[in-house]
């Protein structure tokens, strides 16, 4: 598989189609959220909760953990800059497990060369379905991938994406 170039990353989520997830009735359920948070602190205290349980694993197989630096850093102010907007943004923190469960990884990426690269193997950027305001939306999961084994994967950011997935045929859920 080709590398795309890591700026691409966030860009490429304008490309996802409904059917990269599954079918439409799969789809539906795997994008509505299971939980609400209404600010940073809520996002915070669930967050804290979902990596208490420990790893998310996707259905790939992938396993990644939450560090507290990792927490903190996706309920940050520059988060939720990044992201689509606040709303968009706690919606996604506060269903993180289920996100990351349906995720999927259609593209391989190069390593950013302006970023500390210093012990990654390298960055894994996930996808995955949210219901938002009536549309379904991309969320996009950034996971660090150390040469250390023993320091595993970690989730390390989260990004609502403003675009819709695009649809192939109608989508009512």
């Amino acid at each position: 598989m080709k590398r795309e170039a890591w700026e691409s990353s966030s860009e490429n989520a304008k490309r996802l189609t409904i059917g990269d997830f599954g079918i439409h009735e799969d789809v539906c359920e795997m994008a509505r959220p299971v939980r609400f948070a209404g600010d940073r602190y809520e996002a915070a205290v669930i967050l804290k909760e979902i990596a208490a349980k420990g790893p998310l694993v996707n259905g790939q197989g992938l396993s990644v953990t939450l560090s507290s630096d990792s927490r903190g850093k996706i309920v940050s102010s520059k988060a939720l800059n990044t992201s689509y907007g606040q709303k968009a943004h706690f919606l996604a923190v506060a269903n993180l497990d289920k996100l990351f469960c349906n995720s999927i990884e259609p593209w391989e990426y190069e390593l950013n060369p302006n970023k500390n690269n210093t012990d990654l193997k390298g960055r894994r950027y996930l996808y995955a379905p949210l219901e938002f305001e009536g549309k379904i939306i991309p969320v996009k999961m950034t996971v660090r991938e150390y040469n250390d084994e023993a320091l595993g994967k970690r989730l390390y950011s989260v990004e609502a994406i403003d675009v819709e997935i695009k649809k192939i045929g109608p989508l009512v859920c």
